[in-house]
């Protein structure tokens, strides 16, 4: 029996190592650590039974004092991180430190996330152990932690062939999302792609947005830097039908149209379509107007009764070269408290400028949004050549460049026979003085897109989808002049290492004498 001891003392040693390993690396086999486990507990009591004596011997000696010392100090080492680990599994905290913050949800998710109007499926079509798996885990767990309305399924392709047939499924990583009676697919699950989808899912009603034509407006489906394609696009991401409108041939603003933008008119519009956009607007309609400097677009007359004084001048800004922009090129960081800018964070900029102010008007209210820099001014002789504030004629900054005139507007129709007073609509027409600050060139510089899309969303009466949109990965490489590279070569690789030899080196040559 004496002989045995030392065998199964090594066969329990082994046999928990291996138990251990099991457990940890092949969770799907439970029965196998469990029974290791069994004949490592087995061979450890039979080991101490058969030879104690000699293991308590072995105890009192120094070298098990200072091992046990040790242990000691492990064990309360591990328990702590086992702590820190528990309190940081109940009090979840996390830190983004990337630069455009790519793994913290947009504002604008968490705002649809945090709203949802019932329970909404995801599920989730990964291979196991596929990292897009968990990068898919890692976005859907921030949606769940604002919500309670959304649950995730994830499903094997390869282990579940009749619910891939079921749903339709031929690509992996594919993500069905289903809500009522709606039900989507996307084959990329990013934040946007997944916020998008939630929308599309929980909403039973398309909003409708158009786009004013005929007279050499930017075209949205223009692909080229003066178009708004990708305006157009943002809109529909956004789960909005987007459509042109020629309003000589409808004599109206169609009745399912949600907003209307009028993005930079070159041409004048004839009197009889001005009289169907104040029709629109005095049935509580939303207008959005984007006026480019330089042009006449016969709407000043109409703009005056609305409150909006808007003149033939062209914003400069001196301190637009400190960012590496023209004198007409200003950055607008000066903002009203307003839905459409209280999130935004970041500067639009305006190529060609023009200023747009209020009037008091009876029956109206009337909020200045943008403004130019307090160093800027409107210059009314920008044709001359030479540009200079002139007193008196010229406005000084800081210069507003977009504003909201509204109206409350009272329907015809009674709100009930006990209360003879009507309800009221609110028409709402915002004004900007320029209309490229949207197009594509611009539309992803600065917060260009996102004020466009916010505009769109208040007059739309979507407040949800104001907000600043999902971030994308930025690629920041890191340039090194010749002489950063030189230094950090030689600290990296010379001075460092050769400290570190040399206080080896001094070490060894010291015991060596001893």
């Amino acid at each position: 029996m004496k002989q045995l001891a030392p065998f199964a003392g090594w066969t329990a040693l082994i046999a928990g190592f291996a138990a251990l390993i099991t457990y940890l690396f092949l969770p799907e086999l439970p029965i196998l650590p469990l029974t290791l486990a069994c004949i490592a507990g087995l061979n450890a009591i039979f080991f101490l039974a058969v030879d104690r004596k000699e293991v308590l011997r072995s105890l009192k000696t120094r070298t098990a004092l200072y091992g046990m010392n040790a242990t000691v100090v492990v064990l309360v080492f591990l328990g702590i991180l086992v702590f820190i680990n528990i309190l940081t599994h109940r009090h979840k905290f996390r830190w983004d430190l990337t630069e455009t913050s790519v793994y913290t949800l947009a504002p604008q998710t968490l705002k649809i996330a945090s709203s949802l109007p019932r329970k909404v499926k995801i599920t989730a079509f990964f291979e196991s152990g596929n990292a897009a798996r968990n990068e898919f885990q890692r976005v859907v767990d921030g949606y769940k932690a604002v919500t309670d309305k959304i649950e995730v399924e994830f499903v094997d392709p390869d282990r579940n062939p009749s619910i891939v047939k079921q749903y339709g499924v031929t690509t992996y990583g594919t993500v069905v999302l289903e809500s009522g009676k709606q039900e989507t697919k996307i084959k990329k699950a990013t934040e946007e792609n997944l916020t998008n989808a939630l929308l599309q899912v929980t909403r039973d009603q398309q909003k409708k947005i158009y786009f004013l034509s005929g007279h050499k407006e930017k075209n949205i489906e223009d692909k080229e830097n003066a178009g708004y394609s990708q305006a157009k696009q943002a809109l529909e991401k956004d789960h909005y039908k987007v459509e042109q409108l020629l309003l000589l041939q409808t004599g109206e603003v169609p009745e399912d149209a949600n907003a209307l933008i009028i993005n930079g008119p070159d041409k004048v519009l004839q009197e009889s379509e001005i009289a169907a956009v104040e029709a629109y607007l005095n049935k509580g309609g939303a207008v959005m107007l984007l006026l480019d400097p330089q042009q006449d677009s016969g709407l000043t007359p109409f703009l005056e009764r609305w409150g909006v004084d808007i003149r033939d001048d062209l914003v400069i800004d001196p301190l637009a070269k400190l960012f590496g922009a023209d004198y007409t090129t200003p950055i607008i960081s000066q903002v009203a408290d307003h839905p459409i800018t209280r999130e935004m964070g970041q500067q639009t900029i305006f190529p060609l400028l023009r200023s747009v102010s209020a009037i008091t008007t009876e029956g109206l209210e009337t909020t200045q949004l943008l403004f130019s820099g307090p160093k800027s001014w409107a210059e009314k002789e920008y044709q001359s050549g030479k540009v200079k504030v002139d007193p008196g004629i010229d406005l000084q900054g800081p210069v507003p460049v977009a504003m909201i005139a509204s109206k409350s507007i009272k329907s015809s129709e009674p709100k009930a026979d006990t209360d003879a007073s009507a309800p009221t609509k609110k028409a709402h027409l915002v004004v900007v003085g320029d209309s490229d600050f949207a197009s594509n060139q611009y539309f992803n510089l600065y917060g260009n897109g996102d004020f466009f899309l916010n505009t769109a969303s208040w007059l739309a009466k979507e407040e949800n989808l104001i907000a600043i949109r999902p971030r994308q990965r930025k690629w920041s490489p890191i340039t090194l002049t010749e002489t950063q590279g030189n230094l950090i070569f030689m600290l990296g690789i010379i001075a460092l290492p050769g400290l570190v030899m040399l206080a080896g080196f001094r070490v060894w040559w010291k015991r060596r004498s001893l």
